[in-house]
């Protein structure tokens, strides 16, 4: 889920990963695997008379590709928070969207219900009227704990502020 450099100490990084597990070589191997049994069922079939299985098995099988690529290129994109007496900094780390930064005397962490009944909660950080989404692909237990870890990280900064 969530790495730190270190609890106490300023500045601190958060890197927020999807769970991914499948691996490159992994998608490789499930794809050819996939490949050579549409190959044999095309060929198969095209034996028994369906000329147009094999034609029809690549194009399916170009579509699975594309689509499981996608979607592994889509769990590598993270999300890193810097927080530091200055500031916090929220960034994509596929760049969908501009770096989002707040002052972290005046941030606000909050966990809120889903919009609707059975959607996953969202963990919200919100300062003068600006706000973003953090932690969208977590679990609740993970969200949770990551909204524990931001509130401890902030109120440290606040509390180091209000002693210097």
């Amino acid at each position: 889920m969530a790495q730190t450099l270190k609890a106490g100490s300023m500045p601190a990084r958060l890197v927020i990963l999807p769970h991914c597990s499948l691996t490159r070589a992994g998608l490789c191997l499930f794809l050819a695997l996939q490949g050579m049994a549409m190959a044999s069922f095309a060929g198969l079939a095209a034996w028994r008379g369906n000329v147009f299985a094999p034609y029809f098995a690549v194009l399916d099988w170009c579509v699975v590709a594309y689509v499981l690529s996608r979607v592994w290129r889509r769990s590598a994109a993270g999300e890193t928070i810097a927080l530091s007496a200055s500031g916090l900094e929220v960034a994509r780390m596929d760049g969908s969207a501009p770096p989002l930064r707040f002052h972290p005397y005046w941030v606000r962490v909050e966990l809120l219900p889903g919009r609707h009944l059975g959607w996953a909660s969202r963990l919200m950080l919100r300062s003068h009227g600006r706000e973003v989404e953090v932690g969208r692909f977590l679990n609740e237990a993970e969200r949770a704990e990551l909204a524990r870890q931001l509130n401890e990280m902030l109120a440290d900064v606040r509390r180091q502020a209000r002693a210097d």
